[in-house]
């Protein structure tokens, strides 16, 4: 007969304890291990630190190890088919790569990206019930907020447009549920700050769009009323002409003026009118001036527009000279 002895049972039991804990744990311990050897640019551990993430934002972070790429190389890990849509940055056989843009005007595009693509790895790591639980919730968030996400997400699978809600909404909106509102409070320390990095760069874009919508109001409102003056002028040049016309008959034609003071009348009648149309006639010009310069912003406008969507479009081909 065999005997074991009591430690013998109880480090069985131990060991049983831990191969447990492991496989109930085995996707936070392999991010653990894995984010040991993470050594981020000095870049990123900057952005890394101005996300203010909880130690469940960090570890997971740590674990999808982001990285700034320049174009090529982002396109590279990034780009699965040509397209022309803007990428910012993708989450990938759990790595996160971030398009290195640099421009003044676009403060807190990278921060806001690296927090967008963290959030795919965290919905990547839970489970079917943890995803149903939100998918209620983040629907609802959405029906509030179309404004702000755009029905553009409608063109997604179902699978992928709760994913890509569940991303949006924890980095552009602020009011939330309670329930997400703490949820994404377990990622990010100060999730507002998550949303006013969105807010920061996509307001140059909304304030072009809306510099754009008040020109174009402008040069439509101008072009009208250029059209309706220039109409009134010509009537008005037309009938000067005939009345022109009538008086030269008039004086042509002996005793056809009944006196010097009649004829005299009838002329400063006329070049009055002269002169009211030239005023007209500067009039519309200056309107004219007015417009082409409107539609000068306008086109500065679109101009800029355009090079900012070359900036965060890693698929634009700059021109070379």
């Amino acid at each position: 007969m065999i005997r074991r002895s009591k430690s013998f049972v109880v480090a069985s039991i131990a060991l049983i304890l831990v191969v447990v804990f492991v496989y109930l744990n085995f996707g936070v311990i392999k991010d653990i291990v894995v984010g040991m050897g993470y050594r981020p640019s000095s870049e990123m551990a900057a952005i890394r630190e101005s996300l203010e993430l909880t130690n469940i934002g960090s570890r997971i972070f740590n674990a999808v190890q982001p990285e700034l790429k320049e174009k090529q190389e982002f396109n590279q890990r990034c780009r699965e088919i040509e397209n022309e849509d803007a990428i910012l940055g993708c989450y990938t056989e759990d790595k996160v790569y971030v398009y290195n843009i640099i421009d003044a005007e676009l403060e807190g595009i990278r921060e806001l990206t690296a927090a967008h693509e963290l959030l795919h790895a965290v919905y990547h790591r839970m489970g079917d019930k943890e995803k149903d639980k939100w998918a209620k919730i983040l629907s609802s968030v959405y029906e509030d907020n179309k404004d702000t996400i755009g029905v553009e997400i409608d063109i997604y699978s179902d699978d992928q447009k709760m994913e890509e809600l569940y991303v949006r909404v924890g980095t552009e909106i602020k009011k939330l549920p309670d329930e997400l509102e703490n949820h994404y409070a377990e990622i990010f320390k100060d999730q507002d700050k998550i949303v006013d990095y969105y807010e920061s760069y996509i307001s140059v874009f909304r304030e072009i769009e809306k510099k754009l919508e008040e020109l174009h109001g402008k040069a439509s409102e101008l072009e009208a009323e250029i059209n309706g003056k220039t109409d009134e002028y010509k009537t008005a040049v037309a009938n000067l002409n005939a009345e022109v016309g009538e008086f030269n008959e008039c004086a042509k034609t002996p005793n056809c003026f009944s006196s010097n003071y009649v004829f005299n009348t009838k002329r400063a009648a006329l070049v009055l009118k002269q002169e009211n149309l030239s005023a007209m006639y500067d009039d519309i010009n200056n309107l004219i001036n007015s417009y082409n310069a409107i539609v000068a912003e306008y086109n500065e406008n679109v101009l800029h527009g355009q090079m900012l969507n070359m900036t965060i479009n890693s698929s634009e081909k700059v021109n070379e000279f």
